[in-house]
């Protein structure tokens, strides 16, 4: 079994709770996340380079960036749960939770973000490891969000009537092991919810609650129950 590291996932109070009941993460799709130069982190100032990367519409021609896009989907996390800008942009501006996870996965698939102050030269053969390399590369204005991401494969989809298309997930399972619950400083979700959401939960999962501190621009955690 490959090692497993301690990190969180940001979301609003109602997907937490489907998520702990359904024992699943929606895999994000690139076209859903927040950051423009997503799978964009190599230079692309030349003409042909740029054409070869975003396609050519007149000609019906994909283009190397939408064809990883279709492929992949992505599982965000962070090693921060108590970072005051995460909350406020993942997690319903703290009204949402954050759940803790023992995550696994193949090496290559799985680790860090790599933050960059310049996009990278573009390569002379656009190869696994040059994917590999968009995938997991951002600007270092990013830096403060400490992620690491899980690379999925797009497959066995099912079909949402409210988002228009197919939405992919990954199970819970030994790569990905729920540990945490952290209900956010202003979630009002009742506890009594989030403990009937977690029946059937063989193992011990932890409660707990972000704070405001009282001297100190920061969160702290309080643990609910036992």
């Amino acid at each position: 079994m490959n090692p497993s590291t301690r990190l969180y996932h940001f979301t609003t109070a109602k997907f937490a709770l489907d998520d702990i009941r359904n024992r699943r993460l929606k895999i994000a799709q690139f076209e859903d996340l927040n950051d423009p130069f997503e799978l964009k982190s190599v230079n692309l100032c030349d003409p042909k380079h740029a054409q070869a990367f975003d396609g050519i519409e007149e000609l019906d021609f994909e283009g190397y960036k939408s064809a990883l896009a279709r492929r992949f989907g992505v599982l965000c996390f962070t090693e921060r749960k108590t970072d005051l800008l995460q909350w406020s942009h993942y997690a319903d501006h703290h009204r949402g939770i954050c759940l803790g996870f023992n995550v696994s996965h193949s090496q290559g698939k799985y680790g860090p973000v790599e933050y960059v102050s310049e996009r990278f030269p573009f390569p002379e053969t656009l190869d696994v490891e040059f994917s590999w390399r968009l995938l997991r590369t951002k600007s270092k204005i990013w830096d403060y969000e400490k992620e690491w991401r899980v690379f999925l494969d797009l497959k066995d989809g099912i079909w949402s009537e409210a988002a228009g298309r197919l939405l992919y997930f990954a199970d819970f399972g030994p790569d990905l092991v729920l540990e945490e619950i952290i209900m956010g400083a202003s979630n009002k979700t009742p506890i009594s919810d989030v403990l009937h959401a977690m029946q059937g939960y063989n193992e011990k999962v932890r409660v707990s609650r972000m704070r405001l501190s009282c001297d100190r621009f920061e969160l702290e955690e309080h643990p609910i129950g036992g």
